[in-house]
């Protein structure tokens, strides 16, 4: 009788938040729940930190050991990597506002604080918004540096879309990951094109930068999403692949994130910090519960992947930042590998 009750108001719950999200433009939700919108799903700063990342690897990475930084091209290249991951934050919450019905109903967009067709119309207006600067920057500065912006903002736009074939990559997370991962290898060799210049995008250095963010991000994303007791409806990696075969992921993207470091000449630092990451997942995953388990009621939630989510955080922010903290801190260029 009591699941019974429970189902009844799922369903009512979806059915509500579903009409909310169809209701559109009969009544617009107001600029004040707009900007709640924002508040509680954009963290602002971390889009800062995590583009300057990107723009000063960028700049940094050819550059001899130069701690030249041009500031027009930093603050525009800036603003754009910032509003590249403002548009990824309302076109993922457009996109899962159905899994979100049931795996986390206080989101604005399934509590009905704005409404779908609101969000869409956001999406729109930011990608416009790209696409032009992707033309003005290929007019003010060279035109690789605006190609890669258009380019960047349509492939986010595809990954909204899903490629054309949601379905079939959703039955196949390890090829879902990869495909949204892509992604951070044109946000780093846009800013490099903008600093350097389209010859710039030839060097061996300028892939391997961005590679060595690829990894970055492919580690967090899979190690963000270790907790056991996740909603199904969610479809975690590890729900979905269990522990063995998730860790074969996180060792993946360690292993990308490690060649690359030592094409950069960062290895010394990053190497055990990689390593160390490893081993908490490991042991992470010899202690925790099966996945897919649910809580007992009364039992308390485990939090052993929030410290391997913590630990995973702090790695991927010093792979944004380690290449020009290399040049800061005055390294030699001989310490730099070269290839030819």
């Amino acid at each position: 009788m009591k699941a019974e009750q429970e189902n009844k108001s799922q369903i009512s719950v979806s059915t509500t938040a579903s009409s909310r999200q169809v209701d559109i433009f009969v009544q617009f939700s107001g600029y004040k729940a707009w900007f709640k919108f924002f508040s509680e799903r954009v963290a602002l700063f971390v889009y800062l930190l995590t583009g300057a990342g990107y723009v000063l690897t960028a700049n940094y990475c050819l550059t001899n050991g130069s701690k030249d930084l041009p500031l027009r091209q930093f603050f525009w290249t800036l603003v754009i990597e910032t509003l590249f991951l403002i548009t990824l934050r309302v076109m993922d919450d457009l996109k899962d506002v159905d899994t979100d019905i049931l795996a986390h109903p206080e989101r604005p967009l399934p509590r009905g604080l704005v409404t779908a067709r609101e969000a869409s119309v956001v999406v729109h207006t930011l990608v416009t918004i790209l696409l032009i600067n992707g033309i003005v920057l290929a007019i003010v500065e060279n035109l690789a540096c605006g190609l890669l912006c258009i380019a960047t903002t349509l492939y986010y736009y595809a990954m909204f879309k899903e490629f054309g074939c949601g379905h079939w990559l959703s039955a196949r997370p390890i090829l879902y990951v990869i495909t949204h991962q892509l992604v951070v290898l044109l946000m780093v060799l846009f800013p490099i094109a903008a600093f350097h210049g389209a010859s710039s995008l030839k060097n061996i250095l300028a892939w391997h930068a961005a590679l060595l963010q690829f990894g970055g991000s492919f580690t967090f994303e899979v190690c963000r999403k270790l907790d056991p007791t996740a909603h199904i409806a969610l479809g975690t990696y590890l729900i979905a692949y269990g522990k063995v075969k998730t860790f074969l992921m996180v060792l993946f993207a360690v292993i990308i994130g490690a060649w690359a470091s030592y094409v950069m000449a960062v290895e010394i630092i990053m190497w055990p910090f990689l390593g160390f990451l490893l081993l908490t997942v490991i042991v992470l995953f010899a202690k925790q519960r099966a996945p897919g388990t649910p809580l007992a009621e009364g039992e308390t939630a485990p939090k052993g992947h929030k410290t391997v989510e913590l630990i995973c955080t702090l790695i991927t922010l010093l792979t944004m930042y380690i290449v020009p903290i290399k040049v800061w801190s005055g390294v030699p260029k001989t310490a730099m590998r070269t290839f030819s």
